[in-house]
């Protein structure tokens, strides 16, 4: 009965996060959305993954030569390590994520995109269309899309992203705008609702509806031990944010080739997940927002611990 009752609680927490936007105090909808705390995750699409597919481009020559010499058996061990996130996009959405993660890569002899991390995932195409059909149904919330690992793509491959996203969010998507004035009141006026961030210079400078990926610096600690993470996110919060930007705090630990060696028969969820969401709401619980405060901050596995109210409560009002 214990169990039954924890599962509708997390329901219940879920749905109310799925409108969280709308629902913030009025002072903050005038407010830049760099100055208010947002939910995001990292590798967004990587519950998507699949086992059978090739080693991605993203992937070391180290990982190639394990699952060259080893196949399938060193493949589940690449999968339980690339694996960030175990809710889908929708899913994510009513959970109260905001800002999505995304490397994309081309697949030899196909020609569609593919999101990949270590493997292959999903086609971008049809992740996009289900991130625009649950935004139809809550059209006042926004969202951030950052394209900030492209693999082995031609200037046609850009070309073929770009005008995927156009033709997927059509109107939604938020030109170039002067970041002081992109508040959440300004883009319901404007019935805008994606913010594109792009990580490849000439294709932005080509498209207006791209935001370059300058404006959406992240701070990667890289590191394997908790306490590490924290302090390093600590030092680039007292070192203060970047002018005119949005920014990302990851709160993430990154496996090393000795980490995956040493619990190959674990995952990345059940070494690294709790402990990371653990300390990642520690550095949280004394921060704020606003132009030196909170902005960005993604984890994997959003849906463990408290992680996205915690990110959620630094736009109460106190």
């Amino acid at each position: 009965m214990a169990s039954t009752t924890g599962e509708a609680s997390k329901l219940e927490n879920c749905a109310k996060n799925s409108d969280w936007m709308s629902k913030l105090p009025e002072s903050l909808l005038c407010e830049p959305l760099k100055n208010i705390a947002i939910p995001g995750s990292h590798d967004s699409f990587s519950y998507s993954l699949d086992m059978t597919s090739p080693v991605s481009p993203s992937s070391p020559d180290t990982v190639r030569n394990l699952v060259s010499t080893f196949g399938n058996m060193a493949k589940k061990i690449v999968y339980n390590w690339s694996v960030t996130q175990s809710l889908t996009f929708n899913q994510q959405l009513d959970h109260g994520i905001r800002y999505f993660d995304l490397r994309v890569s081309t697949w030899k002899g196909k020609s569609e995109l593919y999101f990949v991390h270590g493997l292959f995932g999903a086609e971008v195409g049809s992740c996009l269309l289900e991130i625009k059909t649950w935004l139809d149904d809550h059209p006042k919330e926004v969202i951030f899309l950052d394209f900030n690992h492209l693999y082995d793509m031609s200037a046609s491959d850009h070309d073929q992203l770009v005008a995927t996203l156009t033709s997927v969010f059509d109107s939604k998507l938020c030109p170039l705008i002067d970041i002081e004035t992109a508040a959440l009141n300004v883009l319901w006026d404007r019935g805008v609702q994606v913010l594109v961030f792009y990580h490849h210079d000439s294709t932005t400078q080509q498209n207006p509806m791209l935001w370059p990926g300058g404006f959406m610096p992240s701070v990667w600690p890289n590191v394997t031990e908790a306490p590490k993470m924290v302090n390093l996110l600590e030092a680039h919060f007292t070192r203060g944010r970047p002018y005119g930007k949005f920014q990302v705090n990851q709160g993430v630990l990154t496996p090393t080739g000795t980490t995956i060696l040493q619990y190959i028969n674990r995952s990345l969820q059940d070494v690294f997940g709790p402990i990371a969401i653990k300390n990642v709401q520690y550095f949280l619980k004394d921060k704020g927002i606003g132009p030196r405060g909170i902005n960005i901050v993604i984890a994997d596995f959003v849906e463990l611990g408290d992680f996205i109210p915690s990110v959620l409560a630094l736009n109460q009002i106190k």
